[in-house]
């Protein structure tokens, strides 16, 4: 009875509660969570591998914007900003060591950027 009275309840408030409804839903759920695992190939043949050749970024050190410099390892905002200003107060740049002196970039940074970096008449030679 107490479920018939829940349910003539619902039915005066303008809602729809039918008496089993929470566990229908319950058993919908984990039917939705639990049969994928019961197919004959099981989940794992839904699974495509994709491989694809993706070339690195290579910088042009004369026209390259912050943002570009920042997705090097150890290069951030201000830094980058900072690279920015050096090399457009620099032009032309004669070799990529002139990057060294650029003050508060970290020991070593500008070998592990280097394949990753080319100056504009070094890419016109190639």
């Amino acid at each position: 009875m107490e479920d018939e009275d829940r349910f003539n309840e619902g039915r005066r408030r303008g809602r729809f509660d039918p008496p089993g409804a929470e566990a229908a839903l319950v058993f919908l759920s984990m039917l939705i969570l639990v049969l994928p695992a019961f197919t004959p190939d099981g989940p794992e043949a839904r699974l495509v591998s994709v491989t694809r050749d993706v070339k690195p970024l290579v910088i042009e050190v004369e026209s390259a914007a912050w943002y570009e410099w920042a997705l090097l390892d150890g290069i951030g905002e201000a830094r980058a900003r900072r690279i920015v200003d050096y090399v457009s107060g620099h032009l032309p740049l004669k070799s990529l060591e002139q990057l060294a002196e650029i003050p508060g970039l970290p020991r070593g940074w500008l070998t592990k950027a280097r394949p990753f970096i080319t100056l504009r008449r070094e890419e016109a030679g190639r």
